[in-house]
């Protein structure tokens, strides 16, 4: 071996010894970042979806800053995962300080329950976000769990029956629906199709584009115009000129609208119900 090649060899020994010295220093002086998550936040809530937010706080504990490159993400909902994706953003971290990212989400409770009926058997939904958090050299794992309060169905009930004009070709009612609206938040419906028996007789099926809000803990009345003609009320017809009460069963499908979108519920009400005049 000549010099030349020896003196190389020997550089190179040189090299690798400063650079395994240098790792086992940057691992006593640099100390890893870490991310932490926070509770999920509901920003905006309706009957068919929510507005919901998830804050990752990024912390430095370093003498200099650090640049999050991006991070990835998993969300989870009843154990169905509806949400992932990639935040290519990068984060800049200054020296022993904190960067916060926030996540935010529209979920669709049809898509988490499979319909809004769902509603009705849960009072919470679970959740479950994950990811990593990309420095380039490493890449650090995050998860949080937890859940989130669901809306409550409004109670709806037929309050009365009106008998508005009897005629030669039939009658006029009116229908008095109410809404109770057990939630923190307005509750709109767009409409609904529907379908009335009375005195256990099928009497009519309609369809309503009345719209009604009902405010926070509040009670509204969606009064439905009936036009019936003799042919249709058959033998009922007698017991509306007459009756105090009458038996009333009254399924209903009603268009509850949200944020990004609108939803069927389907809603069954079945007594005595006032016959008014």
């Amino acid at each position: 071996m000549d010099w030349w090649k020896e003196s190389k060899l020997i550089l190179l020994g040189i090299l690798i010894m400063g650079l395994v010295g240098g790792c086992a220093m940057l691992e006593r002086h640099v100390k890893q970042p870490e991310v932490s998550v926070g509770n999920l936040r509901v920003l905006g809530m309706s009957l068919t979806d929510a507005q919901v937010a998830i804050d990752l706080e990024v912390d430095n504990p370093n003498p200099f800053g650090l640049s999050m490159k991006g991070l990835s993400y998993r969300l989870a909902l009843q154990d169905k995962p509806l949400f992932t994706g990639i935040v290519t953003e990068r984060v800049q971290v200054k020296a022993n300080d904190s960067s916060r990212v926030t996540l935010p989400f529209t979920v669709r409770f049809e898509d988490a329950l499979g319909t809004l009926r769902g509603l009705a058997q849960f009072k919470e939904l679970r959740y479950e976000l994950s990811g990593k958090a990309d420095f380039g050299l490493i890449s650090l794992p995050y998860s949080r769990t937890g859940s989130f309060a669901l809306p409550r169905l409004p109670d709806i009930a037929v309050r009365h029956l009106r008998v508005e004009r009897i005629g030669l070709a039939g009658m006029e009612l009116a229908l008095g629906l109410e809404v109770e609206n057990i939630n923190d938040f307005t509750v709109r419906f767009a409409g609904l199709s529907y379908d009335l028996r009375l005195a256990d007789a099928p009497v009519l099926r309609g369809e309503s584009s009345q719209a009604l809000s009902v405010g926070p803990n509040g009670r509204g009345i969606l009064n439905l115009k009936l036009n019936l003609d003799y042919g249709q009320l058959g033998a009922v017809a007698k017991r509306l000129g007459s009756a105090r009460s009458l038996p009333v069963e009254f399924n209903s499908r009603l268009t509850a609208t949200g944020k990004v979108d609108e939803a069927v519920i389907p809603y069954r009400w079945q007594g005595s119900v006032p016959l008014l005049r």
